[in-house]
């Protein structure tokens, strides 16, 4: 049995493990609360008493359901530790609760189906391990656990029994999601908008990060495992071709300053001067640590008519002419030169509008203090023309609704700042973040290959280090698109596009307001709604940039 960690991804057998408890998460290694021992001895019963073939063969492929049977998988093979290794089954149980205790103490269990997921998961522990959780968490999930116990008693019982045999435990396994997923469908069957319903979903599961094994990023993944950076490029390239667009007639790309009135900007601008005032930001100093990071010092000028230093030569003369005369001299001016280059795409689907206050001030103060630092800057958005479909809607349901017709929306693309204007000058177009007309629906994948494009073009054949953020609180919503074409269509355009930023010349992040999109990127900023603090955001971020650049 052969299992390396690399790049914080497990690989069994030169391939990577997909399927990892979200207890057994490697990143949990970085945690204070984590048991290192517990961690690496559960992945090593995972390894050696769970048939991985079986299991993903069984897997159900929704997010919820899929993360259910690993846990349930994770915990019978933690619970059939033989008895000899006494220190390996308290490690793996200490982990588990430690877990189990985090997941609460961030607020996991604040949404009902992360209550739901906890009380499930401890209960089926207690019940394979025969021991008793924390008196903590059993007063957490008491009251769930008995609105639940008529339906799962009897199942609970099964998992017990067939804990030896893993086909036997996985039927039941699967009859516990079904229930529990059936719970969920209960609670948000009379709420008719899709993105709400996938949004109060995966609020509840922010702590929880999560990908299941068969989707579209990991498949990608492992096809080009192994290949050349050639290779890979043109295998992400034909899968990106698959995508298609039914009538792009009407997509258009607008310059914020130029479409907007300018006494309307002027508007939102007075309106994001009197959001960013009520911010005490310590502009020198958040410029000073984003210029450390960002830029280089070098010394190819020269400070002259100082009073010490080298003899500047120009004035030789007239110190052997003039004695009396101070001597002039000359010092090394050292100087930034910026190192990195930045864009920033935001998301401006309707479910962004509460947030554009917010999102608007982030934008302007971090491109405030880049511009500060001399580097260079872009601000895109993207959204649609149209709610539910635009013309191409129309189109193809005037000609016969073919099946499978691709996007059926007009595309927006914004342009707030571009590479060559100042932040300065550039502030009222930022504002026009302000705008709620812009917030439509989203078409994500296409915008980020979009803006990937314009930063790789932007200094062609420069080794500069490229950066490109997204700003985004879940998945693409088209409602026309979706409908036509299933619900997974733009998802896995997006996945796509995001495996083929990461092969390219630039480092992609992250920063998921409902961190929907979260598991799918390397590099993630953070974000919090609750007690929003733009200063501790930006010093953050810069933390997180050191970070990563030194990982």
């Amino acid at each position: 049995m052969s299992a390396q960690i690399r790049d914080w991804r497990l690989f069994h057998r030169g391939a990577p493990f997909d399927s990892i408890a979200p207890h057994l998460q490697l990143e949990n290694l970085k945690a204070t609360w984590s048991y290192p021992r517990g961690l690496i001895d559960g992945i090593a019963l995972r390894l050696r008493y769970s048939d991985s073939d079986l299991h993903k063969l069984l897997s159900p492929t929704g997010m919820v359901e899929s993360l259910i049977f690993e846990v349930l998988e994770q915990l019978r093979v933690e619970s059939i530790c033989p008895k000899s290794l006494k220190g390996s089954r308290q490690n793996i149980q200490t982990q588990f609760m430690s877990w189990t205790q985090q997941f609460i103490a961030t607020g996991g269990v604040e949404g009902s189906i992360g209550l739901l997921l906890i009380t499930v998961f401890s209960t089926v522990w207690m019940k394979l391990n025969g021991q008793e959780m924390p008196h903590l968490i059993q007063d957490i999930v008491e009251s769930t656990r008995a609105g639940i116990a008529d339906s799962i008693g009897h199942l609970l019982v099964a998992l017990k029994k067939y804990r030896q045999d893993q086909t036997a435990y996985s039927k039941v396994s699967i009859e516990v999601v079904r229930l529990v997923a059936q719970f969920i469908e209960e609670e948000y069957r009379d709420n008719p908008s899709i993105r709400s319903k996938r949004k109060k979903q995966s609020s509840s599961l922010l702590q929880i990060e999560w990908i299941p094994p068969n989707t579209e990023k990991n498949q990608a993944y492992r096809a080009v495992l192994g290949q050349s950076s050639y290779e890979k490029n043109l295998y992400l390239r034909q899968a990106l071709n698959n995508y298609h667009v039914y009538d792009d007639t009407y997509d258009i790309e607008i310059e914020a300053q130029k479409k907007i009135r300018p006494a309307q900007l002027a508007i939102y601008q007075e309106d994001l001067n009197k959001a960013l005032s009520s911010e005490n930001i310590p502009w020198a100093k958040l410029t000073r640590h984003y210029q450390q990071l960002f830029s280089t010092r070098i010394y190819n000028k020269w400070r002259v008519t100082e009073a010490e230093g080298l003899i500047d030569r120009r004035y030789l003369i007239r110190a052997a002419t003039s004695p009396l005369q101070p001597i002039l001299h000359k010092q090394p001016y050292q100087y930034p030169k910026p190192k990195a280059k930045f864009t920033l795409l935001i998301d401006c689907s309707g479910s962004m509008k509460e947030q554009r206050i917010q999102i608007a001030c982030c934008v302007d103060a971090l491109v405030r203090i880049l511009d500060q630092a001399h580097i260079q800057t872009e601000v895109l958005g993207y959204s649609t023309r149209a709610w539910q479909g635009g013309r191409p809607f129309k189109a193809w349901k005037k000609n016969g609704q073919e099946a499978n017709p691709g996007r059926l929306n007009e595309r927006a693309h914004w342009i707030f700042k571009n590479f060559h204007t100042s932040w300065r000058r550039s502030r009222s177009g930022i504002a026009a973040l302000l705008r709620p007309e812009i917030y439509t629906e989203s078409v994500d994948g296409e915008a980020l290959l979009w803006a990937a494009e314009r930063l790789q073009k932007s200094d062609v054949g420069q080794s500069s280090n490229k950066k490109l953020i997204l700003f985004s609180d879940g998945c693409p919503m088209d409602r026309a698109t979706i409908e036509a074409n299933g619900d997974e269509f733009l998802k896995n355009h997006l996945l796509k596009a995001i495996a083929w930023c990461e092969q390219q010349h630039l480092e992609l992040w992250g920063c998921g307001i409902g961190e929907e999109l979260r598991p799918y990127f390397q590099n993630r900023l953070s974000w919090t709604n609750d007690a929003f603090t733009l200063s501790k955001t930006l010093q953050h971020w810069a933390y997180e940039f050191k970070t990563t650049s030194m990982a």
